[in-house]
């Protein structure tokens, strides 16, 4: 079931999808910064271990409304069939790999024999112990996660550099907080 109140409700995201898409790059940026500068704060290893589950855990919700009670925005951007089917390529590409990466994180952190707990509480594991497969899976992680990054650095520009400098369609304000339209009617 899609919501859609009026024409002016077309013009930016629900006020749900704007939120899950802003809490998935805060804890993009965080797991990121930590996995960079791991001693920037006391247990900051945990921290990530713990964000990146919670990545686990946001980002199939996040698609889940999306595919079901999300309202996405009607822009009619007058792009080539080539450039649509490459920015819902993206969008597939980044889903998948939000939810890839942190599962081999997960894999990694299971088969090299590290504690990993979600802010405290035991997980599961997906694996035994296995140095050598522990190793495989991390060089597929930084692989995949710095591919993620670069993903995220193109959508990031495709959204700034070319819909709001030279479309100017809208396409980055629909995604803005304070352009949210109420995810259920009134």
């Amino acid at each position: 079931m899609r919501i859609d109140n009026a024409p002016a409700s077309r013009a930016s995201y629900d006020a749900v999808s704007i939120a899950f898409h802003w809490i998935t790059f805060l804890l993009v940026l965080a797991i990121f910064v930590l996995a960079l500068f791991p001693g920037i704060v006391k247990g900051s290893i945990a921290l990530h271990k713990s964000l990146g589950l919670l990545l686990l855990a946001v980002v199939p919700l996040r698609l889940a409304w999306r595919l079901t009670l999300g309202r996405k925005p009607a822009h009619d951007t007058g792009d080539p069939a080539i450039l649509r089917l490459a920015a819902s390529g993206a969008h597939v590409a980044l889903y998948a790999l939000l939810i890839v990466t942190p599962l081999l994180g997960w894999l990694f952190a299971d088969t090299k024999g590290m504690e990993l707990k979600f802010f405290g509480a035991d997980i599961p594991a997906l694996a035994l112990y296995d140095r050598a497969f522990a190793w495989m899976v991390y060089a597929w992680k930084q692989w995949i996660a710095y591919g993620l990054l670069a993903l995220i650095f193109a959508h990031a520009a495709a959204a700034i550099g070319y819909h709001a400098v030279i479309r100017k369609d809208g396409v980055l304000r629909s995604m803005m907080p304070h352009r949210a339209t109420p995810s259920v009617p009134a």
